[in-house]
């Protein structure tokens, strides 16, 4: 049972590093082919957030930047309380050259959040099934 649960854990693991891997490659070509701009928050949205007992408000910037002469507006997943950019801050993004709604504030979790997440839970999943078996054979 034990033998079947760790080779899971390394299954589990490899793929989510497989995954963490192309997602990274992806976020560095968009990254490299995208087109770098500064946009302006215009303002602080407001979402509200609902946990077992209780309420909190948070906020996501409201980012316009131009492209081709229109102004075109985007809002990061990203939430915070307080809020993470003050209203008129310029932030250093990049957008798709094919759909400009396409953006991303370009800093470490701005990029690599994804690619972050899965490396963050697939390498100690690898490390706990593969050290259960190298240690069960006599490897270490």
């Amino acid at each position: 049972m034990a033998d079947m649960i760790h080779g899971m854990l390394v299954l589990l693991g490899l793929i989510l590093l497989v995954f963490g891997v192309r997602l990274f490659a992806t976020s560095r070509q968009f990254l490299k082919n995208g087109i770098k701009t500064h946009a302006v928050v215009r303002d602080n949205l407001s979402f509200e957030s609902n946990s077992r007992n209780s309420t909190s408000i948070l906020y996501a910037p409201l980012l316009a930047y131009e492209v081709n002469g229109k102004e075109t507006t985007y809002v990061p997943n990203a939430r915070s309380n307080p809020p993470a950019y003050a209203i008129g801050e310029h932030i250093a993004i990049v957008y798709s050259p094919r759909n400009p709604q396409h953006a991303r504030i370009i800093s470490f979790w701005g990029i690599y959040l994804g690619s972050n997440i899965l490396f963050i839970l697939g390498w100690p999943m690898f490390l706990l099934g593969a050290g259960y078996f190298l240690f069960k054979y006599g490897w270490l």
